[in-house]
């Protein structure tokens, strides 16, 4: 009857095991060797104790070293993701795992960005125009009223050329944070 429950319990472990494991590995295959050399020393920088984990109360503070800055949201759904059990830590792994997501979402975002920013530029110039742009802010969506359109324009427009090219685009549209992935 031990040895049935030792395999019962070994088959349990397994199969769990096997499950988590593909999923993780999916994540980070999509982090070139060089993002995972970089995450791997940030991690190791918030591992106090040497033990391969990091408090859960620490991710913010990590997540901005790296130079992403989530909302309270996004910083809560991320340590759901990180710390599946609520142990109150982390490991490498798991925060692995995190910035493979992470890095899937930017890529999505990308994406839609890129299909909006074509959609405003019809003739493929690379650019957006003032015009252009103040009539999308004005009349889609949440409208903006004239001045609210104009002074956004005005701090996409970076450079002052009185156009909105993809760079401007995705800082207005998504703030600095974007440039992480690119």
């Amino acid at each position: 009857m031990v040895s049935t429950n030792l395999s019962a319990s070994t088959a349990a472990r397994t199969r769990t095991e096997s499950t988590l494991r593909p999923w993780r590995f999916w994540q980070t295959e999509r982090l070139s060797a060089e993002q995972i050399k970089e995450y791997k020393g940030v991690f190791e920088m918030f591992d106090e104790e040497g033990n391969g984990e990091v408090k859960t109360g620490e991710l913010e503070r990590l997540m901005s070293l790296l130079g992403i800055n989530p909302t309270k949201s996004e910083l809560a759904s991320m340590a759901k993701d990180v710390d599946r059990d609520n142990k109150g830590f982390f490991n490498c792994d798991g925060f692995l795992a995190l910035m493979g997501i992470y890095h899937e979402k930017a890529q999505n975002q990308e994406g839609e960005l890129r299909a909006a920013f074509r959609v405003f530029d019809k003739e493929s110039k690379g650019y957006i125009d003032w015009d252009t742009l103040k009539y999308v802010l004005m009349n889609a969506g949440e409208p903006l009223n004239e001045v609210e359109a104009e002074q956004m324009m005005k701090e996409a427009d970076k450079d002052g050329d009185g156009t909105i090219d993809y760079e401007e685009f995705v800082a207005m549209m998504t703030g600095e944070s974007f440039k992480l992935v690119q």
